[in-house]
């Protein structure tokens, strides 16, 4: 009769030290990833002729890349870019995008400048509202 009396008792003790330890150990086996995106700031205008002057244009109209006019080749791209950085005194970019061209036009011009560092650049869609 007296087996009958005692209750059982469940120990829980050890059942938040596993759980204690599983969780150290799925927090130690995950993988961090470093957290990846584009640092650019949108304008509405450039406020200054100055800055206009030393600004590098470029133009993204019919999917075709456009700096002065000149059309610039898809497969030289980023040396055309990279020679356009250095020869020119600006530090600002200004990507013009047109409506029809393709979003993987002005991406590709983000890899590049990203991958080279560059990050003053400014977008618009439509080049008849802004003053360049």
């Amino acid at each position: 009769m007296q087996n009958q009396n005692k209750k059982l008792k469940i120990n829980i003790i050890p059942l938040i030290d596993i759980i204690f330890l599983m969780l150290v150990f799925f927090m130690l086996a995950t993988n961090f990833n470093e957290k990846r995106e584009l640092d650019f700031s949108i304008e509405k205008k450039i406020g200054e002729s100055s800055e206009l002057e030393k600004t590098i244009i470029i133009n993204i109209k019919n999917n075709k890349f456009l700096y002065n006019n000149k059309i610039l080749e898809k497969e030289n791209l980023e040396q055309h870019l990279l020679k356009i950085w250095k020869s020119s005194n600006s530090k600002n970019f200004v990507i013009l995008n047109d409506k029809s061209s393709e979003i993987e036009n002005l991406i590709k011009i983000l890899d590049i400048l990203k991958v080279n560092k560059i990050k003053n650049v400014t977008f618009s869609d439509d080049p008849k509202k802004e003053k360049y």
